[in-house]
């Protein structure tokens, strides 16, 4: 099974924008993710987090499931986002902690058997964002993963 350091090592060195933020992976299964931030690598002008790091992190944890997942089947694909939204409800002044919801056993064996059969793949996936304790943000993503033509 993919460890959260081991995950947060591939985020680091793959995607270098999540060293610089300090995300660091803290739970991973095959229906979820659990990701944090700290707020001194992420802070505004304001003194909170800046929304662009918020978003990231939503990304960045819906990515984790996914990508995953892939892992756990030994699918070579590039993953992309397609599309992501991010809500937000209050400023972020604490470290900043993102959850995704956990997905379905059905989704996911939908989008792993969609792969295997077309080489192409689309799920959603929904972060619920908090900081201090309290929901700031929500990011929608749509993630899609294609053929590994490398």
């Amino acid at each position: 099974m993919l460890s959260p350091a081991d995950i947060t090592l591939h985020l680091h060195t793959e995607i270098p924008v999540t060293r610089m933020m300090g995300i660091e992976v803290v739970d991973f299964c095959k229906t979820h993710a659990h990701s944090t931030a700290p707020l001194e690598a992420n802070i505004n002008h304001q003194k909170s987090a800046f929304g662009g790091s918020i978003a990231t992190l939503g990304i960045v944890t819906g990515f984790v499931v996914i990508w995953g997942n892939l892992k756990i089947h030994d699918l070579k694909a590039e993953l992309v986002i397609q599309h992501s939204e991010t809500e937000f409800s209050k400023p972020a002044l604490a470290s900043i902690v993102a959850e995704s919801r956990s997905l379905s056993d059905e989704a996911i064996e939908e989008f792993i058997a969609s792969f295997e059969r077309t080489g192409k793949a689309q799920i959603q996936v929904t972060t619920d964002i908090f900081s201090d304790g309290k929901l700031i943000a929500k990011n929608r993503g749509t993630f899609v993963a294609l053929t590994n033509k490398a």
